[in-house]
């Protein structure tokens, strides 16, 4: 059988380097990773050449290293910023794996980089990455110690990797038994991240951050109708007089109109929904409407003005949280009502005269029709990149250009209705979503942001009006959201394939399947794991755990089976049967055993054993037919 030939340790130490910047390496943009690519090749040159003062100079060349790293994480002391550390200095560490103690500190790294990316990411390609770096890691560690060099053949390979995969099972056994906790000390801050909405939009807004297909959260379907998933997480309420929409915080409507909101009615469905949140480093969580969250690991504020929740501390891991939907009826006084028509005097003359023609003698949802309709004429088209820029100017878009993305057509309509005095505000948050019909989830992205309008109708409370809606398909110019896609636009592109969606949403799924069992696994089932083991009840959860070697045990003996071993096999079972009536030393040659037999016993094992003498001592070569004949007759 041909060998696998390693000169050193380093080859494994390659490899495992590889899997951890790759581990680490997910979110970092594109020229830090030809950075951290320059560097391993330049490592690569280094570690075979010594010269006096080597760690000196490494250490004076990790400095730099890392501060041209610092320039390239925009100069923020951030988590991320550490881990990027962690991976430029175990690339210049391998560079000097000349001693086992060079050896031994390459390996401490790699254990912290596998753990911050089994915490970090929580998903199935992190998790995998991180246990591969583990088993790798044990497996070098037991290799560093050998006395020899690294140099053994296929057989060897699986007895160290076997080795490695002994440490699976402890792995996840202390993870099922050892509670979790929130470790909310840190020493740097999460980085900030371009996710979501921003806290000021304006005309164009949405332009500039929703063309990522970076995914935010993902939706457990409970047999949703894709055109009602409107996810809120910002409301805009207030227009600056340079015509920008900001949100009113939660603690100045309070403070100002504690008690201008009442609630009318309260009932609750029997209606939940589980989201998992992405690590998007904000403090907003998406929910639809006249929802509640029910329980949660993290502690949730609501804003009871907006209807919209947030978390005490920054999402930066993944987050699974369950919400329950209920029937709930507001009601503001006039004072509020006020506050939700207030506009500035910058508002043009022109949206003014168009709402004193249009709105005489007509009701409130007349008009409010009337503006739809007036978006639906055929004249209005949805573009996230309009080929003239309104520059902020509402009455442009309206009466000229024409063409705009969501946040047109929803600010120009809360416009509308307030020169109306119909109180309104914008709505914010993520619409559509694509479902998974493999797994039956819904995942939204940041190219799913979208904004919409809320009117105040008497009677009725906050009624959700989507202006873009009304726009005719054909009138789509470009959206990245697919619920505004035109199919047809993109059947000619490799990636709208069957088989390459099949392909992607059976690789999300079997992502989202550990995701989900991996942040529903809390204290309550940690306990009944426990309690199960210690009444010996055990479940299918232990042929996962134990799985790894259950088949390096089978891969072992298939390698084993040959006609040497099977005629020892046999040889050794007669003389263990033998062993209970009769003294038989270890030392004892075949024909000294049979000696010992009784005569009858002799006379029926006298075949087998010459036919054993023969294959061991002649080398002779036997059918395996006739071996099992002989052993059966003899048995």
């Amino acid at each position: 059988m041909s060998s696998l030939k390693f000169s050193s340790p380093r080859f494994l130490s390659f490899i495992i380097l590889v899997i951890c910047l790759i581990a680490v390496a997910d979110n970092i943009e594109l020229i830090n990773k030809f950075y951290w690519f320059g560097l391993t090749i330049i490592s690569l040159g280094l570690v075979n050449f010594n010269f006096r003062f080597k760690n000196i100079a490494l250490a004076i060349y990790a400095i730099s290293l890392l501060y041209i790293q610092f320039i390239l994480d925009r100069y923020a002391f951030t988590e991320e910023f550490f881990i990027h550390c962690l991976g430029v200095l175990l690339i210049v560490k391998f560079a000097e794996l000349n001693s086992k103690n060079n050896l031994l500190s390459f390996n401490l790294i790699c254990m912290v980089i596998s753990i911050s990316s089994l915490i970090n990411g929580q998903d199935l390609l992190s998790s995998t990455l991180s246990f591969s770096i583990i088993i790798l890691l044990v497996v070098n560690l037991y290799l560093i110690q050998q006395k020899e060099l690294m140099d053994f053949n296929f057989k060897n390979v699986l007895k160290y990797l076997g080795f490695g995969l002994s440490v699976f099972p402890i792995i996840i056994l202390f993870y099922l038994i050892f509670p979790r906790t929130e470790i909310n000390f840190r020493l740097f801050n999460p980085s900030s991240s371009s996710l979501g909405i921003p806290d000021t939009i304006k005309l164009g807004s949405f332009e500039n951050f929703a063309n990522s297909d970076e995914k935010v959260f993902t939706l457990v379907n409970q047999n949703f109708d894709k055109k009602d998933l409107y996810f809120r997480v910002k409301i805009f309420d207030y227009l600056e007089e340079d015509k920008s929409w900001r949100p009113s915080s939660g603690y100045y409507l309070y403070n100002t109109f504690k008690n201008s909101l009442k609630i009318k009615s309260f009932e609750s469905l029997d209606e939940t929904y589980q989201i998992i949140l992405e690590p998007y480093k904000k403090r907003w969580i998406p929910s639809l409407n006249g929802s509640k969250p029910t329980s949660s690991l993290i502690k949730i504020g609501e804003d009871p003005f907006n209807q919209i929740f947030s978390s005490r501390d920054v999402i930066d891991r993944k987050k699974q949280i369950e919400f329950q939907r209920h029937k709930i009826s507001y009601e503001i006084n006039d004072q509020l009502k006020q506050y939700y028509t207030d506009l500035p005097e910058t508002v043009s003359d022109e949206l003014k005269n168009w709402v004193d023609q249009n709105k005489e003698n007509k009701t409130n949802v007349s008009y409010l029709n009337y503006i739809l309709d007036t978006f639906a004429d055929g004249t209005y088209y949805y573009n996230l990149s309009p080929e003239v820029k309104s520059e902020n100017s509402y009455a442009d878009f309206f009466f000229r250009n024409k063409e705009g993305y969501c946040e047109y057509f929803a600010g120009t309509f809360v416009i509308l209705a307030r020169l109306a005095n119909i109180p309104s505000r914008i709505v914010s948050g993520y619409y559509g979503g694509e479902l998974n019909t493999i797994g039956n989830f819904f995942e939204f992205r940041q190219k799913d942001t979208h904004a919409w309008a809320e009117v105040w109708l008497d009677g009725q409370g906050w009624v959700r009006v989507d202006p873009t809606s009304v726009i005719a398909s054909s009138n789509i110019r470009n959206s990245l959201n697919d619920m505004f896609n035109n199919e047809q636009q993109f059947s000619g592109s490799l990636f709208s394939m069957q088989i390459f969606k099949l392909m992607s949403y059976y690789i999300n799924y079997a992502d989202f399947v550990w995701t989900r069992h991996l942040l529903s696994y809390d204290n309550s089932k940690r306990q009944s794991f426990i309690k199960d083991l210690i009444n010996f009840k055990f479940s299918k959860v232990f042929l996962w755990i134990f799985s790894p070697i259950i088949i390096f045990i089978i891969i072992r003996v298939l390698f084993k089976f040959n006609k040497s071993n099977i005629v020892a096999l046999m040889f050794n079972y007669i003389v263990w049967k033998s062993k209970k009536d009769l003294t038989i030393l270890n030392s004892d040659t075949p024909q000294e055993i049979i000696k010992k037999l009784k005569l009858s016993y002799q006379n029926k094992y006298q075949s087998f054993f010459n036919l054993y003498e023969n294959f061991r001592y002649s080398n002779q070569n036997i059918e395996l037919t006739k071996i099992f004949r002989t052993f059966m007759s003899a048995k």
